[in-house]
């Protein structure tokens, strides 16, 4: 295991940023976009590392307890998502026209995938689950 290793996402933000040639202009936009990124995955983990250690609190809420506290972990995650979305307007509209054809093909796919992951049973599914024996 390589306790040293470069996390990949920040290796990923890195390579971008290298990429971008951003002017001294621009850095303070990469900058907030970039810390709004780390917020998120701060946030991620967090709620990761909760889930592993309150499965006990779970089994001792009940159904709507349960269901509030997915609803605030839900909107937690929308509004690192809208601030996201906020910073890397704000970037976009400062980079040049070549800047933003690397930005294109990459600046989106680094919002870390936990953040966008789809329900348990997608809603095309739900039918087909209650029919089940």
């Amino acid at each position: 295991m390589q306790q040293n290793a470069p996390d990949h996402g920040a290796v990923i933000l890195h390579e971008l940023h290298e990429d971008l040639k951003l002017t001294p202009a621009q850095e303070p936009a990469w900058q907030a976009y970039t810390d709004k990124l780390q917020a998120l995955a701060t946030d991620l983990a967090r709620e990761r590392s909760r889930a592993q250690s309150s499965a006990q609190t779970s089994a001792q809420l009940n159904a709507l307890q349960q269901i509030d506290r997915t609803l605030d972990t839900v909107r937690n995650r929308l509004t690192g998502l809208e601030d996201i979305a906020a910073a890397a307007k704000s970037l976009y509209e400062m980079l040049t026209p070549e800047q933003r054809s690397v930005a294109d093909s990459r600046l989106a796919k680094i919002i870390p995938n936990s953040a966008t992951e789809r329900p348990l049973y997608p809603p095309e599914q739900m039918g087909r689950q209650r029919n089940l024996p």
